[in-house]
């Protein structure tokens, strides 16, 4: 009896330790991927992210020319704050269909 509570109370120390490994990157399961089609059919802007204006996000890319892109609840989106630097998909309309994060 005392094998089996030994095997137990390790089971559930391996299974906490996992849960906190997996907790340790919050921003892991946030990642927006773009689909084949978007890759191959949008134009897509990289650069820094200068405002979140509601529904409507400003991106200066490299050459110093400021994009003001639409963003809504369709748009898969990485979790991204002001001056993060960020790959955006985006339609004709200037309609962002992914947003994602950019390693600096």
């Amino acid at each position: 009896m005392k094998k089996y509570m030994g095997m137990i109370a390790v089971l559930i120390a391996v299974g906490f330790s996992t849960g906190q490994l997996l907790a340790a990157d919050p921003m892991k399961e946030k990642e927006a991927t773009p689909s084949i089609k978007e890759r191959l059919t949008k134009d897509a802007v990289t650069g820094t992210l200068l405002k979140q204006e509601g529904e409507y996000y400003v991106i200066k890319d490299n050459d110093g020319k400021q994009y003001r892109f639409h963003v809504d609840k369709s748009t898969k989106l990485d979790k991204v704050v002001e001056g993060d630097m960020v790959k955006a998909y985006v339609t004709d309309q200037g309609h962002v269909t992914t947003l994602q994060r950019q390693e600096k």
